[in-house]
């Protein structure tokens, strides 16, 4: 009987294992979305995060979906804003479902058993999340595109803002 519960410390290992699995495939299927990272190491600094934070913070949201072994799970966190509509949303970082068991419904129960009860109960009414170029599935099911997310390296940045010898002297080069 497939089960939905909020993760508990003891579940970092599952956790680490289902986002090592979850990393190597996205970046076998987008592979020019992000900069490569090691699947093993990435997990690893979510797994001890969420190990830090999963009973003692409220924001931070990570649910199961198991029966006799671990299906799936969804994780993400409360955002606040200061400035922007909505003030409060829950930001999904991580929705997976282990190949084996796709298609069995285990992704809604995620959603419909754990997180939508969470959003109620906080009075958070907004679910964001990002997704990868190519990746359509989001739109077929009716999700809107609202923004899109931009990366650039700090190194990258720092030489894009390096103060210019005609810097110095009052002559703006082109923006």
């Amino acid at each position: 009987m497939l089960t939905v519960r909020h993760a508990a410390r003891g579940d970092v290992r599952a956790l680490h294992e289902m986002l090592r699995a979850l990393i190597t495939e996205h970046e076998r299927r987008y592979p020019d979305a992000y900069p490569r990272l090691e699947p093993y190491r990435a997990a690893e600094h979510y797994a001890l995060e969420w190990e830090r934070r999963l009973e003692t913070d409220p924001t931070c949201g990570v649910w199961l979906a198991t029966d006799r072994d671990t299906r799936g799970f969804l994780a993400g966190e409360v955002w606040s804003r200061s400035v922007g509509e909505p003030p409060t949303a829950f930001f999904m970082e991580w929705l997976y479902v282990v190949p084996e068991h796709r298609g069995t419904g285990i992704a809604r129960a995620l959603y419909r058993d754990g997180l939508l009860p969470y959003c109620r109960r906080y009075g958070i009414d907004v679910l964001e999340g990002r997704i990868e170029p190519g990746d359509m599935q989001w739109s077929r099911r009716g999700w809107a595109v609202v923004t899109h997310t931009i990366m650039r390296g700090i190194d990258a940045v720092a030489l894009d803002v390096a103060e210019r010898p005609s810097d110095r002297f009052g002559q703006r080069g082109r923006e």
